[in-house]
């Protein structure tokens, strides 16, 4: 059974000039990674940081969170990763959770990923300790309601990166990886941080996450792999300032169904194929098509090592045990197998799994069920429409991210001619931008997506397209 120091020294490796992290400032070498995690070690012990002790980090990205995370290991405690756009109000509810028994903060930041920063560690009073095996705390996105308390073993992680390396089309030592999706949460940390210092490969940041940041880091750093999530290869694909990336072979988004519109923008910017990973923070990645070879919805064939079954429509992944740290009060986790809440199905011949939404997005209308997500597609269609999520309460709605001046009663008169009239939306809340988690997925709760519209028409009141009117009746609400 792999220990969180045997981890830890796993993906240390052996100092050297050997590049791990490259952002458009400098680059960060084995030598350096060495240097910093002894100097966080240092300080961990000094502060009284021992083994089986909980450490919450809430850091910018960065060569010193991680080097943290590798020293926390090496004492063979648990990190907590808590991202760092949080609000203190939102870190204090999880914090309150799953109460750690210190806290890394920054005295003085850095504003690049391979700068360093210096550290102060707060003791903690009221900690619960962890499970012996558990050396890494995540929290779920939060996108369909309360985030869930995860907890992974240093055999759980270890396991993973071996199932990337397993998987086809996954990028090696010869590659170099831009990672543009949030390091600290399961894509980025796992896929792009722990799995590069493993096999090692170097992984490229950009300076920022708007369009132009994102667009010179693919082509200043010369990427032959991308990794990030929907938003992301939407901006590459719509910067008119995006030249050629010749060597780019491969770009994979994660988080969340990747509409046909943004991966077809995608395609005819860069002459790349857009790839879909899926996983969840409990498990870690369960399928993958990193190459975009199967057509939508199919996400792929579960990933080396990994067991699925679909059971009433709805895919469950064998675990040995419960990932969950605290119960919310939902049977997630029975008999060895975890539910995940995804309607799929899974092609006989090939294994390939398809995901077809969530078990919640089915509704009764009239007598009639009607499937949520299929609007959601529909929707997604239309040129002008970024991203859209539908939900429900009395009549159906859509949350929509806009573009070039499209309005509702635009939106409204072209869902019509596609959607039946029990399926066409009554509300359309139209924005430049939806909410999204720090993971970079759209929230598709109703309770967080409608104080989002309030604030915008708050902020410019008799702007923008009308939001949340029933095109039918003007002003209705």
């Amino acid at each position: 059974m792999t220990t969180a120091r045997q981890l830890s020294d796993r993906l240390c490796g052996t100092s050297s000039g050997e590049e791990v992290w490259v952002d458009e400032t400098e680059a960060f070498d084995r030598r350096a990674l060495h240097q910093e995690v002894d100097r966080c070690l240092d300080l961990l012990v000094a502060s009284g940081v021992r083994a089986g002790d909980c450490v919450a980090v809430q850091l910018l990205p960065g060569a010193g969170l991680f080097a943290l995370v590798l020293a926390i290991w090496r004492l063979d405690a648990g990190a907590m990763l808590l991202d760092h756009r949080l609000t203190e109000a939102e870190t204090g509810r999880l914090r309150r959770l799953c109460p750690p028994a210190f806290q890394v903060r920054a005295s003085a930041g850095t504003t690049h990923f391979t700068g360093r920063s210096q550290l102060v560690v707060e003791p903690l009073s009221g900690a619960v300790p962890l499970p012996k095996k558990v050396c890494l705390v995540q929290f779920t996105s939060g996108s369909t309601g309360q985030s869930k308390v995860v907890g992974r073993s240093a055999a759980s992680l270890d396991e993973e990166i071996d199932r990337y390396a397993a998987m086809d089309d996954m990028p090696g030592r010869e590659d170099r990886l831009l990672l543009l999706c949030s390091p600290v949460h399961t894509w980025g940390l796992i896929g792009g941080i722990l799995y590069g210092l493993a096999v090692g490969l170097p992984v490229l940041l950009p300076s920022a996450q708007h369009g132009r940041a994102i667009a010179r880091a693919a082509v200043a750093l010369e990427p032959t792999a991308i990794f990030g999530v929907t938003t992301h290869f939407d901006l590459l694909g719509s910067t008119g300032e995006l030249p050629p990336l010749p060597r780019l072979r491969l770009a994979t988004s994660a988080g969340m169904p990747t509409g046909p519109a943004v991966a077809e923008r995608f395609r005819l910017a860069t002459g790349c194929r857009l790839g879909q990973v899926y996983g969840m923070t409990e498990v870690g990645v369960i399928t993958g098509d990193l190459a975009g070879r199967l057509p939508a919805p199919s996400v792929g064939r579960p990933a080396p090592g990994i067991t699925v079954r679909v059971t009433d429509g709805e895919l469950y992944v064998r675990l040995d045990e419960t990932p969950y740290l605290v119960e919310d009060g939902v049977d997630r986790f029975a008999d060895g197998w975890l539910r995940t809440f995804d309607r799929a199905a899974v092609e006989e011949a090939s294994g390939a799994v398809s995901i077809l939404g969530r078990a919640d997005s089915v509704i009764a209308i009239g007598g009639m069920k009607v499937d949520l997500m299929e609007i959601e597609q529909v929707l997604q269609q239309h040129p002008d429409v970024a991203y859209a999520v539908v939900t429900f309460k009395n009549v159906i709605e859509a949350h929509v991210a806009a573009r070039n001046g499209l309005t509702d009663r635009a939106l409204a008169a072209w869902s019509r001619e596609r959607l039946s009239p029990l399926k066409a939306p009554k509300r359309y809340y139209l924005q430049e931008k939806l909410p999204e988690t720090p993971t970079g997925k759209v929230v598709r709760d109703r309770a967080q997506l409608l104080p989002a519209v309030h604030q915008q028409r708050t902020a410019a009141p008799g702007e923008g397209n009308q939001q949340g009117r029933d095109p039918r009746h003007p002003g209705r609400v």
